[in-house]
C-alpha cells in the first residue's frame, strides 16, 4: 500500500516538473514590447480637422490617437511641431449613416443604423521635409441601435436615433484612432 502511494507521488512530482520545464522553456525567447524599431523618435499630432458631418468627432479622434501613441511607448509625443521628427495630420472627410435594420411592423422606421467615419491621414517627416504618405484613407464602421436589443418585448422604446448616434460616435472614433496609429507605427 505504501509503495503505491509513493509511486503516485513520484509520478505526480515528475509530471509537475516536466510540465513546468516545458512551460518555462518558451519564456526564454519572450521579449517585452514591440519587436520593430521605428526610424523616428518623436511625433506631433495636429488636432484633427472635421470636414465631415460627424458631430464633435474631431476632439474624440484627436484624444484617442494621442492615447494610443502614448500607450505604444516606442515614440515620444511632443507638444511642439518644431521639435518633432514626424507630424501626423488627420482630416475627417466623410460621415455616413444608413439604415441597417427596419421595424417589421413599420418599414419606414429603422431599428439600427450603419455608421461610417472616413479620414485622410498624412505623415510628414520634418527632417527630410517631405511626406512619408499623404491623404491615406482610413475608415471605420459601426452601428447605432435605436432600441435596446437586450430588453424584453414589453419594455417601451426609449432611445432615439440621436441618442444611439451619440453613443456610437466615441466607439467608432476610438477604433478609427487605433487604425490611424497602426498606419503610423507600422511599416509604410
Amino acid at each position: 500500500m505504501c509503495s503505491t502511494t509513493a509511486a503516485r507521488l513520484c509520478f505526480a512530482f515528475c509530471t509537475f516538473v516536466g510540465c513546468a520545464m516545458i512551460g518555462l522553456s518558451g519564456c526564454r525567447s519572450y521579449h517585452l514590447g514591440h519587436p520593430a524599431t521605428l526610424p523616428f523618435e518623436s511625433v506631433f499630432i495636429e488636432p484633427a480637422a472635421n470636414e465631415s458631418f460627424a458631430p464633435q468627432a474631431q476632439a474624440i479622434v484627436s484624444a484617442n490617437i494621442r492615447e494610443v501613441i502614448i500607450r505604444d511607448s516606442r515614440v515620444k509625443l511632443l507638444a511642439s511641431r518644431e521639435e518633432a521628427d514626424l507630424v501626423i495630420e488627420i482630416v475627417l472627410t466623410e460621415y455616413s449613416k444608413r439604415s441597417a435594420t427596419r421595424d417589421p411592423n413599420d418599414t419606414e422606421a429603422a431599428l439600427s443604423f450603419g455608421l461610417s467615419l472616413v479620414s485622410e491621414v498624412s505623415l510628414y517627416d520634418r527632417r527630410a521635409k517631405e511626406y512619408i504618405f499623404q491623404n491615406r484613407r482610413v475608415e471605420e464602421r459601426g452601428e447605432g441601435f435605436v432600441n435596446n436589443i437586450y430588453s424584453n418585448a414589453t419594455t417601451p422604446d426609449t432611445q432615439s436615433f440621436i441618442q444611439s448616434e451619440y453613443q456610437a460616435i466615441p466607439r467608432i472614433a476610438r477604433d478609427l484612432a487605433s487604425k490611424i496609429a497602426d498606419e503610423v507605427l507600422s511599416a509604410w
